[in-house]
């Protein structure tokens, strides 16, 4: 009988040693590259923001551990040494990681539309090394931040200030609306690998930005609106609401766009190449004559 025991308890050290040896692959498997950018499993960590809507808040799960050193790290090389009177932008980081992966190691061009102090445009310098930002902002602030009481007479300077911190050579500036700004860019044939959307959060304005952005992203490219289930402080009236908007805009586009994410931002990535109706818009387009 103990030469039994004696053989269960060995057998049972060989298991508990087999199961540490497979936890340690496992948990070295999920830290990689590899396991981060392969799409079957990216696409299944965003599985619980798909087919959210702005009723039904999306499912969450606890951020990877890798999201988490990222975030942390930013706040202690970055944030710690800037200005930022508010954080309304890290809490994104984990949705973000999943599209910004696509443009590492690589040039890439991307306009931010709305800058405030500058947070998200540091964190896109700090993050991308190879990019340069185009952000667009009036620097006068909005309608919400005089209801919530936000300083905004510094803002330009403030901007300044925070995304030398990285690396303002990357970084070109142009104030003014972003709607004015955007018809600019076009004319001049920009085009931009990510775009991100969080200027005016009025319905109206939101739609502008996104149908004079969206002929700018390239083929592959990501769209991110910001606030798209926020509330206004201003009221409920849905013209002062971005979702609205972006579910509006959705309706347009959703033939040529994946929705990779629907909770606190819309992020949607563009799959087709330029329709007619694009290519007929574009300033560039020369038509002929007509002829009756």
């Amino acid at each position: 009988m103990s030469e039994e025991l004696e053989l269960v308890a060995s057998e049972n050290q060989r298991l508990l040693k087999e199961v540490r040896q497979l936890r340690a692959r496992v948990k070295a498997l999920e830290s990689s590259r590899w396991w981060r950018l392969h799409p079957r499993f990216a696409l299944r960590r965003l599985w619980p923001f798909r087919g959210a809507t702005r009723d039904e808040p999306p499912r969450t799960e606890p951020k990877p551990p890798q999201v988490t050193d990222l975030t942390e790290r930013f706040q202690a090389e970055v944030m710690a040494r800037g200005t930022f009177s508010h954080d309304w932008f890290t809490g994104n980081i984990a949705s973000w990681e999943l599209v910004l992966q696509l443009l590492e190691g690589r040039p890439s061009n991307i306009l931010e539309l709305g800058s405030f102090e500058g947070l998200s445009a540091s964190f896109l310098l700090w993050r991308l090394p190879e990019a340069r930002v185009t952000c667009v902002d009036t620097f006068a602030g909005s309608p919400e931040h005089l209801a919530l009481h936000v300083d905004r007479s510094q803002l330009e300077d403030t901007f300044d200030r925070n995304v030398a911190l990285v690396d303002a050579a990357r970084v070109r500036k142009i104030a003014g609306k972003s709607a004015d700004c955007l018809l600019k860019l076009r004319h001049s044939g920009e085009r931009f690998d990510f775009i991100y959307v969080d200027a005016s959060h009025l319905a109206l304005d939101v739609i502008v930005d996104a149908a004079l952005a969206w002929p700018l992203l390239v083929p592959g490219g990501v769209l991110v609106f910001d606030d798209y289930g926020w509330r206004s402080p201003l009221g409920e009236d849905p013209l002062l609401l971005p979702g609205p908007a972006v579910d509006a805009f959705l309706g347009l586009v959703g033939r040529h766009c994946e929705v990779v994410a629907k909770g606190a931002q819309a992020i949607v990535r563009k799959t087709t190449p330029r329709s007619a109706a694009e290519t007929l818009a574009d300033p560039a387009h020369e038509t002929g004559s007509s002829q009756r």
